[in-house]
């Protein structure tokens, strides 16, 4: 990179003092006269008079101290991401999530049919089409959809779970002797040898035919533990009223619900469905009835529609029957208030699983899907003619959404005394640091301060170094995670402010984009650095900028907060119940119910080197 002379001398000296620059104006003047007597505007010396003899670049390495908080429940109503299911975790012990939501009508005043039900029960002497249409209802499902995933970074059709090369198009994933991309451009199956299933391989066949054309491959997302495991699924109707306002309040105050709320638990009321349910991660294809007028034709062939990935269940058709069909014209159907007063929702319960597993699901596209007959009259377009009027039956359908308030409700088991001690023990520098999402635990950084508790900030501004990058080194207490095994372990961690709750910095000004939404301001970092067996060895966060605030600009040196991480572009807090250790925890953590253990700031002996620091890589005048 070529930089001006004016850059070459902001560039090579640091913010000395007076006293300084002046002890060295022979070497200033030794520089002038090098760039003067270039002939070029531009130069490339400036990186050789960086690392010549005059400068010194080093590493220090700045001790931490740390503190654990266990964090209170928090405010559920304002998260966006809900779990159901069961997490086993060999450490911290086991959770359960149960849901519960507000039903929203797909539209209020709704007309089931073609007339009113008003209309239905007096008729109308002018119009013998309205007639009692008796809409009976045939089938009510439940869908709750996936999180999937659908990336194929090479484009050759086969998404990168599947492919077994995702940066060559030309890869052969089912080893049938043609490439990926030639199968998916051709309507051949690229994951499956023979297509056809007639014995003869793709690559040698030259009749195929493939009878899944057009089907879309998904990777479900956002399922941690075995998704081949059976459970069952218990649907209840909710008999609490999730009001938005706090009664006690004048209804002028939002009322907050936690997470570790009892409401599904005392207010599950009918059961609507109670079953053992598994996990497709096939798209659902639906296809029309065939019309038997049409003897030509076979519409039973023709597609209808493809869905995502999903879980769903048949609910009780009577119920449903009585409070939605049953309820046209009424006045709880009149408007989205009444409605949530009159059917207070859902409670949705996951349990006896074959092996531990907890879903995040999409929960905000889930719906109610009522399908029903009603009978419409036909005049067969004789108006005046009655004689060949016939009245048949119609099929319709109605949509109730998972509308209004959604939140999780959690069960913890305790956690083991040895981490309760680690965490209360507020005096010592921890040999260990426990992160756990959730309801889970955090850890309170101070930069520049040993494990005697004393701060060497003023030291470190003494020197009057100039910063070129701080990084916080946090290693992963492999061999502790090893022993125990079976850990899931959190991909992010975060870092931020504890004295207005926000990102640093760094955090802010990195605009870079990594392959994942989840992955974006790589710089900043705090992704999970793997080592040759694919577990997690280490996380790096920068923290560059936030650092140079503190030493050369007198920021104040505020306490941080680490926590595991969802999703790196939520900044965004929640509140948690009242508590004098914190009043906010960062919504990215409350949704992520992983932990892992780290090396602290003051390990054994043999972790030493892995201790959790600051490092800080600096350029100072070589006085020797």
């Amino acid at each position: 990179m070529k930089i001006s002379k004016k850059n070459i001398l902001i560039s090579i000296l640091p913010k000395f003092s007076i006293s300084k620059l002046m002890k060295y104006y022979k070497f200033i003047f030794f520089i002038m006269i090098i760039i003067t007597s270039c002939n070029k505007e531009y130069n490339n010396v400036g990186a050789n008079l960086i690392n010549n003899e005059f400068f010194k670049t080093s590493l220090e390495e700045i001790p931490v101290f740390v503190k654990m908080k266990k964090i209170p429940p928090y405010v559920a109503n304002n998260i966006q991401t809900y779990q159901l299911g069961v997490l086993e975790d060999n450490i911290y012990g086991k959770s359960e999530a149960t849901f519960l939501a507000q039903i929203v009508p797909e539209t209020t005043e709704p007309v089931f049919g073609i007339f009113k039900q008003e209309d239905e029960i007096k008729g109308n002497e002018n119009n013998v089409a309205v007639i009692d249409e008796e809409e009976t209802l045939k089938e009510v499902f439940l869908d709750i959809p996936f999180f999937t995933n659908i990336e194929d970074s090479d484009g050759d059709g086969v998404i990168n779970l599947y492919d077994i090369d995702s940066t060559d198009p030309e890869s052969d994933s089912d080893g049938d002797g043609l490439s990926d991309l030639y199968e998916s451009q051709n309507g051949l199956d690229p994951l499956n040898a023979d297509t056809d299933g007639d014995g003869i391989l793709d690559g040698e066949d030259l009749e195929s035919i493939n009878p899944n054309a057009g089907e879309t491959i998904y990777e479900l997302d956002s399922l941690l533990g075995n998704s081949q495991a059976k459970f069952k699924l218990k649907i209840s109707e909710l008999d609490y009223y999730l009001s938005s306002l706090e009664p006690n309040s004048n209804l002028e105050i939002y009322k907050k619900y936690y997470s570790n709320n009892e409401i599904a638990s005392n207010f599950s009321g009918k059961v609507l469905f109670n079953d053992e349910v598994t996990i497709n991660s096939k798209e659902l294809v639906f296809y029309n009835v065939d019309d038997p007028n049409t003897s030509d034709v076979d519409e039973s062939e023709n597609v209808k529609e493809k869905l995502s990935p999903r879980i769903r269940v048949s609910l009780d058709k009577d119920f449903f029957q009585k409070n939605i069909l049953d309820k046209e014209g009424s006045d709880d159907m009149s408007d989205y208030e009444k409605f949530k007063v009159f059917f207070k929702g859902l409670v949705i319960k996951a349990y006896d699983f074959s092996d531990p597993l907890l879903m995040i699901l999409n929960f905000d596209q889930a719906e109610i899907r009522l399908t029903y007959d009603y009978k419409k009259y036909d005049k067969k377009g004789t108006e005046d003619d009655t004689s060949d009027d016939v009245i048949e039956e119609e099929e319709s359908s109605y949509l109730l959404k998972m509308g209004g308030i959604k939140i999780n409700s959690f069960k913890n088991d305790p956690y083991p005394a040895a981490i309760y001690s680690d965490i209360n023990d507020t005096i010592n520098n921890p040999k260990l640091v426990y992160l756990k999402g959730g309801s889970g635990v955090m850890a309170e950084i101070e930069l520049f301060k040993n494990n005697e508790g004393l701060d060497i900030l003023s030291e470190i501004k003494s020197k009057e170094w100039l910063i070129n990058e701080a990084s916080l080194s946090i290693y992963i207490d492999k061999n502790m995670l090893n022993s125990i095994g079976g850990i899931i372990e959190p991909s992010r961690l975060y870092l931020y402010s504890l004295k207005n709750n926000s990102p640093l910095l760094d955090y802010l000004i990195d605009d870079t984009s990594g392959p994942k939404k989840n992955q974006n301001k790589i710089i900043h970092g705090g992704i999970i650095e793997l080592d040759k067996d694919n577990k997690g060895l280490m996380y790096k966060i920068k923290m560059s900028e936030h650092v140079k605030n503190i030493i050369r600009k007198d920021s104040t040196n505020v306490k941080l907060g680490l926590v595991v991480s969802s999703d790196i572009n939520n900044s965004l807090n929640t509140e948690v119940s009242n508590s004098n250790l914190m009043k906010y925890t960062p919504r990215s953590s409350a949704t992520n119910p992983l932990g892992t253990v780290l090396i602290g700031p003051s390990p054994s002996d043999e972790n030493y080197d892995k201790r959790m620091r600051l490092n800080l890589y600096y350029t100072k005048i070589n006085n020797d």
